[in-house]
């Protein structure tokens, strides 16, 4: 799901808001809650960080603000789907939670990742960056020795 402004995320929250009512009164499509509440996540956060990382179009104080309203709302939909879980398939909901707690994991794990990489990338620019000095350096004394030796 790609989401391009507050005002985008705040219509897809009220359908699934109006999906989580249907679920709520027929017992039936939670499993489809839970991919469009799931895809809504991934969404935000890429909006997010999309909007953070711009610099033609920053987030402003007013977008953070709705922002993290709609975090707040998107938390509270995990609970209702987490709360329908409970009552229709407990077992599923255990999935969930394996699941979620996985990925979870899996996401901190890449993180690190990410952390070690721009570390050793750091470190070898500042190798090359040394290299290429000493290099510079040995190359002017090496040519000013010549001068000096052969110069006259």
């Amino acid at each position: 799901m790609v989401i391009e402004s507050i005002a985008a995320a705040s219509a897809t929250l009220s359908a699934i808001n109006g999906l989580i009512s249907q679920v709520n009164e027929t017992g039936q499509g939670v499993h489809q809650v839970m991919g469009m509440i799931s895809d809504f996540g991934e969404g935000i956060t890429e909006f997010e960080a999309r909007r953070r990382q711009s610099t033609f179009k920053p987030l402003t104080q007013n977008e953070i603000l709705k922002l993290q309203m709609l975090k707040r709302q998107y938390d509270r939909h995990w609970q209702s789907v987490h709360d329908l879980l409970l009552v229709a398939d407990p077992k599923l909901l255990d999935d969930f939670k394996a699941a979620k707690k996985q990925q979870e994991l899996d996401r901190q794990a890449h993180l690190k990742m990410i952390a070690q990489k721009a570390k050793a990338r750091r470190h070898l620019t500042n190798q090359i960056l040394v290299g290429g000095t000493t290099f510079v350096v040995g190359a002017t004394i090496i040519v000013m020795a010549f001068m000096i030796v052969f110069g006259n």
